[in-house]
């Protein structure tokens, strides 16, 4: 087994622990920067180890169409960045938040032949090793609660994230008592990006099988996604069902036709006991109507950003980045202004509209690749780019990174 095989089989393995890693080390050796940057460390390992298997076979990578968009992509981000010259940590930050994941794709893409381990059971590894940390959390947090990670330097600051500072044990949703399910990562949006992962992974491995805990397990994961309270979350799940199915209607209403009429009822069931549960908080859990509005706001004050000036910003203008670039700009006024809350906005606003569309471009390819490898992985991926019509869900990159590993070896797979 080669190195490279290794350390992909560490990284879908510790990915998801990497905010519980970075937290615990920061804490213990004040190295901050270091630990924070632990999957980047990673990544530079994983692409060295890619260099001595590339002199190795003694051949080069065949580079079609996505290839030359995504360096496309890369070289016009170096060229207006260094135009708008912020410093370092723009390269840095906007590197590390910006297109990071697309770089972790072009490395599967082309060299996932050198893996020593075939796709199925690399999604084992990760399912089975994942279902025992979800299933140990589980019973810590309803035995312990939440507030147990305060003993691994998590804050109880609760429902608040503060910059530069450590992460709360979990979050309030708002004007109510209830928690928002989060586990060990860094917010529950962040958590149900990661079961939407799971799911998927968990879904591929048992796609033939008939038995009762399958459908005991999807509805298990289905919970632990209502429990994050992710209304984008929510909005892929439902979006992505209804396309698979729609997409697939004519095969399922010819061979499946009581499934059908079956997961109909179900479906009209499962919506009216959401409603006799939870109508008293329709408010509060699904309009939320502060968040709602902030939401909506942000994403006007930036279209109206865009109109002024229509060419480009530059890189870690805004977004997550921004942070890092304007520590001092950590307000709620300041964050309306660099925190558009679409990931789509945001790269509006940096990178003009011909590389809004090449970003777009980018992602249709591989969910149109993906459709003639996996139907699970299709609806996963384009669950995911609804999210982030609402959120900066890219920006967990630890999990961005996850993803596109799985998703280049479902296209490469033969």
């Amino acid at each position: 087994m080669n190195l490279f095989t290794l350390l992909t089989k560490f990284a879908v393995i510790t990915l998801p622990f990497y905010v519980f890693f970075a937290v615990f080390f920061w804490y213990i050796t004040w190295f901050d920067k270091v630990w924070f940057f632990l999957k980047e460390w990673l990544l530079v390992a994983i692409f060295f180890s890619l260099i001595y298997e590339f002199i190795k076979a003694k051949k080069l990578p065949k580079l079609d169409f996505l290839d030359y968009l995504v360096v496309f992509y890369i070289i016009y981000w170096v060229w207006i960045t260094l135009y708008n010259w912020l410093g370092l940590n723009s390269i840095i930050y906007g590197w590390r938040y910006d297109f990071m994941f697309l770089i972790v794709m072009i490395i599967y893409k082309h060299w996932a032949q050198f893996l020593k381990i075939n796709t199925k059971q690399l999604i084992t590894l990760f399912v089975y090793s994942w279902a025992l940390s979800l299933l140990f959390w589980i019973l810590i947090k309803f035995r312990l609660k939440e507030e147990f990670l305060v003993e691994f330097w998590y804050i109880d600051y609760v429902s608040n994230w503060v910059f530069n500072w450590w992460i709360p044990v979990y979050h309030w949703l708002e004007n109510s008592g209830i928690r928002r399910f989060q586990w060990i990562l860094d917010g529950p949006n962040a958590m149900a990006y990661f079961l939407i992962i799971f799911s998927s992974m968990y879904l591929y491995l048992q796609k033939k099988k008939n038995e009762f805990y399958v459908y005991t397990s999807i509805i298990f994961l289905f919970w632990l996604v209502l429990l994050t309270y992710s209304r984008s979350a929510l909005l892929w799940i439902f979006a992505a069902w209804w396309l698979i199915f729609l997409i697939n209607l004519k095969y399922i209403y010819r061979h499946h036709k009581k499934l059908l009429i079956w997961l109909t009822i179900f479906s009209v069931s499962f919506l009216w006991l959401l409603w006799i549960i939870f109508q008293h908080q329709l408010t509060n859990i699904i309009f939320r109507t502060s968040s709602t509005t902030g939401h909506f706001d942000r994403m006007e004050i930036w279209i109206n950003r865009f109109l002024e000036k229509p060419l480009w910003a530059w890189l870690a203008e805004s977004g997550p980045a921004y942070r890092n670039i304007y520590p001092e700009k950590q307000t709620k006024i300041d964050e309306f202004k660099y925190i558009p809350e679409s990931w789509y906005i945001q790269v509006l606003i940096e990178w003009w509209i011909i590389f809004f569309i090449t970003f777009i471009t980018i992602l249709f390819t591989v969910l149109f690749k993906l459709y003639s490898k996996s139907k699970i992985m299709f609806g996963m991926f384009f669950a995911i780019m609804i999210m982030n019509i609402f959120l900066h869900i890219f920006e967990a990159t630890y999990l961005s990174m996850l993803m596109f590993i799985f998703v280049w070896l479902f296209i490469s797979k033969k």
